[in-house]
């Protein structure tokens, strides 16, 4: 199809999803048809904000024909330079994205130094640009970031721009990073930052590169990685719930320790197969100290924290730790002499960074791909949030095409994709990223997993304690809670949901729905998650919405405790009280809600069926690939408060009928398919055979987001 054809129909199209999946298609068409910078610069003007991005990629495609200033690159060049200084903050994000894959153009030099010194994605996109171009015009960057230092007094700024320099080549940057790590007046932060690039820049790799050793030996354990650098991550889970430190957090930790373990459970299933000697778990470190160096725990489960200098309050803050990320996550490879594989999951910061030190170091990487944030654009063009007129402003916020790319290309470039099990697996991949799964040698679906053993372990506490043993430290301090209530409300049972604060997580709409008057005299509700000392900005926008719908002076009178998050295990033993009930204080048979707006898998999910809890949870995702309705948990439009309301209120009826039979049936599915043992079973098969493919594979192919 010509451009103008493409144009035509992605105009007419029905989604967004589809505009971004055509985006390729045009990029291709403009590649081949070089004299359709007009039509693409129209369309770009156009009130279609969604179309308007996709043309924008599509000019950056368009083929360099020669050193004719006239001619279509120079003309693509000239809308790209334009866009970086176009009004609309969307539009200058995609030109510096586009910029990145074009031969250096020396009036764009100076607004993309302007959009570095702003951070965030756009500052990263511009880093990237301007590092893309280092080969032929680092002089003149140079140039530009030295009078930038000149203007610019504010020490985060100085600190991107100090890093951006070592990303370049010649003695103008060596000098130029040497005069700041010798400053005495200058911020800690932005020497130190001059100090790495410097050591890098003078070993002339201004990115750190891992090694990996040639093929092991059939009997050789494989040393495996994983990372998330949006937690902190520890061998004890003490700040899962706050902040970003989400399930992922339980997950990591759980499955380190399992394919671990896994090695000898299933010798048998996987005798082919390496076993697993060493796991890796990086994550952010808890402050700036944190070097990167693996602390060991039994077992051979290593973690390594990498310090990231920009304290993420908000997500887009993460997008400014990319170069220090890469830095970091380089040097914890490289001090394990041999990483075999690396897994990743997650579109951000650390993903991105982990794939181009991965690729450098030729190490294997293992994705986990979901449609995300593919089902949420879904979900939120169908509430009418989300339309064609305002989606570039939308995505300035919440950069959901960056995003959406980033997935679908690591799931098509990456050694193998791991994807999670969904109701319509194939066909929502297939229409909301436009990736088909039909081969096995690349995508395996593999059901995330929790610890059966901590969940029965709290279980037993919890049942002896309701039946009058005395209580352990964690549900004493539930007791003493429950004990703030009023009189009249002891004796209801608990409403009970663990999670993050976030607005993806839809506490503030849980609250909501339970504030029916009606609801509240049926049951307590128990909010476990979130950083009350500290909130981040996500935190407290939820806490602002939830107090909003409940006088916070008011929450216990009224029966909602919101606690702040606790380790792993607590909230496992409060999941479990919430089954048998404390007596005098909570009547057994309560509920657990989930209120996310989208749910990949849903480990809370999974831990509160394990204990024997009836479920509520969202109908897109994961949740309907397990959850018999009605039996074992419902199934709702969790982001509506009424629909969510009708379910609670429907659950604390079913909840009573038959409870041991459905504790049963519950527990047994989730021992049955959803073990971590399982899952890390699994996943060692998949890391053997990514690394022996590796040598004659080659190193994995290069992203389009990197370009």
């Amino acid at each position: 199809m010509t451009v103008e054809s493409l144009l035509r129909t992605m105009r007419e199209t029905g989604s967004l999803t589809q505009v971004l999946m055509a985006s390729e298609r045009l990029s291709d068409a403009a590649r081949d048809e070089p004299t359709s910078v007009d039509a693409l610069t129209a369309a770009i003007e156009g009130e279609d904000q969604a179309v308007a991005i996709a043309a924008l990629h599509a000019v950056a495609h368009i083929e360099h024909d020669g050193p004719d200033p006239h001619g279509a690159a120079g003309a693509a060049d000239a809308v790209l330079a334009e866009a970086l200084r176009d009004p609309r903050a969307f539009m200058r994000t995609h030109a510096a994205w586009g910029a990145a894959r074009r031969r250096p153009h020396l009036p764009s030099i100076a607004p993309l130094v302007a959009l570095l010194t702003a951070g965030g994605l756009d500052g990263m996109l511009a880093q990237r640009a301007l590092e893309a171009w280092r080969t032929d015009a680092s002089d003149a960057i140079v140039d530009h970031l030295a009078v930038a230092l000149q203007t610019q007094s504010d020490a985060p700024v100085r600190r991107r721009l100090t890093e951006t320099l070592g990303l370049m080549s010649g003695p103008s940057a060596i000098a130029a990073l040497e005069s700041i790590a010798l400053d005495t007046d200058e911020a800690d932060a932005v020497r130190e930052a001059a100090r790495d690039a410097f050591d890098d820049a003078r070993r002339g790799d201004a990115a750190p590169r891992a090694t990996t050793p040639v093929d092991p030996g059939a009997d050789e354990a494989l040393t495996v990685a994983q990372l998330f650098l949006g937690a902190d991550i520890d061998s004890g889970l003490r700040t899962v719930g706050s902040g970003n430190n989400g399930g992922i957090a339980t997950l990591l930790v759980r499955l380190g320790d399992a394919l671990l373990a896994g090695s000898d459970a299933g010798a048998e299933a996987h005798s082919e197969s390496p076993a697993i000697g060493r796991v890796l778990t990086i994550s952010r470190g808890s402050d700036a100290a944190a070097d990167g160096d693996a602390k060991a725990a039994p077992g051979g489960h290593a973690y390594s924290q990498i310090g990231l200098p920009v304290a993420v309050t908000r997500a887009e803050d993460a997008w400014s730790n990319y170069v220090a990320a890469r830095r970091g996550i380089a040097r914890a490879l490289a001090a394990q002499s041999t990483v075999h594989a690396i897994h990743l999951r997650m579109a951000d910061v650390g993903t991105l960074a982990a794939w181009d030190v991965a690729r450098a170091a030729g190490i294997p990487v293992i994705f986990t791909a979901a449609p995300d944030p593919h089902a949420l654009i879904e979900s939120l063009e169908l509430a009418g949030a989300l339309t064609r007129e305002n989606f570039g402003d939308h995505d300035a916020q919440d950069r959901y095409w960056f995003r959406a790319q980033l997935v679908r290309e690591l799931a098509e470039a990456a050694a193998h994709t791991v994807l999670m099990p969904r109701e319509h697996l194939q066909a929502d991949l297939q229409r909301l990223v436009g990736i088909d799964i039909d081969d096995p040698a690349q995508y395996t679906p593999v059901a995330e997993g929790i610890d059966v053993s901590v969940i029965d372990a709290a279980v037993a506490e919890a049942r002896a304690a309701a039946a009058g043993a005395p209580a352990g430290t964690a549900l004493r301090e539930l007791t003493g809670l429950l004990e703030e209530l009023p009189p009249h409300r002891r004796g209801l049972p608990l409403l009970i949901s663990v999670g993050r604060l976030h607005r993806v997580k839809g506490m503030s709409t849980i609250v909501d729905a339970w504030a029916d008057p009606a609801l509240q005299e049926r049951c307590n509700l128990l909010i476990v998650g979130g950083n009350l000392a500290r909130p981040s900005a996500d935190e407290a926008d939820q806490l602002a919405l939830i107090d909003a719908v409940v006088d916070p002076q008011a929450r216990a009178a009224r029966g909602l405790l919101i606690v702040g998050h606790r380790p792993n295990q607590v909230a496992a033993q409060w999941i479990a009280a919430a089954r048998f009930g404390i007596p005098g204080l909570a009547a057994p048979h309560g509920v657990y809600v989930c209120g996310s707006m989208k749910e990949e898998f849903g480990l809370a999910i999974l831990e509160a069926m394990a204990a024997g809890l009836f479920v509520i949870a969202p109908r897109r995702g994961g949740p309907a690939t397990y959850i018999e309705p009605r039996r074992t948990g419902i199934l709702t439009d969790t982001t509506d408060a009424g629909s969510l309301r009708a379910a609670i209120v429907e659950g604390l009826g079913l909840a009573a009928e038959r409870p041991d039979d459905r504790a049963a049936a519950s527990r047994t599915l989730v021992s049955d398919r959803f073990s971590i043992h399982t899952m890390a079973r699994t996943l060692a098969g998949i890391y053997a055979t990514a690394h022996r493919r590796r040598t004659a594979a080659g190193l994995p192919r290069d992203l389009e987001t990197n370009a």
